[in-house]
């Protein structure tokens, strides 16, 4: 895959290469966390993909109240 800046990154940064998540076996569909977990198996490369999606915005508002706890800012409804 081309060189490319994700959206928001500043361009000065080095661009990193890009690499398919998305790996195929006799069991199914898989995709790859950054930490090199393979999650799986999904049916479809479609199902796995909506897993990633899910996943990935788990992962930011885990984050994100992480840093509100550290700030002391109250995020409890």
């Amino acid at each position: 895959m081309p060189y490319t800046h994700r959206l928001g990154e500043p361009d000065y940064l080095l661009p990193l290469e890009r690499s398919d998540r998305f790996v195929v076996s006799d069991e199914g569909f898989f995709y790859r966390t950054r930490e090199c977990d393979l999650i799986g198996p999904f049916a479809t490369k479609l199902e796995a993909h909506a897993d990633l999606k899910f996943f990935i915005n788990v992962t930011k508002n885990e984050k994100n109240i992480e840093i509100d706890k550290m700030l002391g800012i109250n995020t409890s409804l």
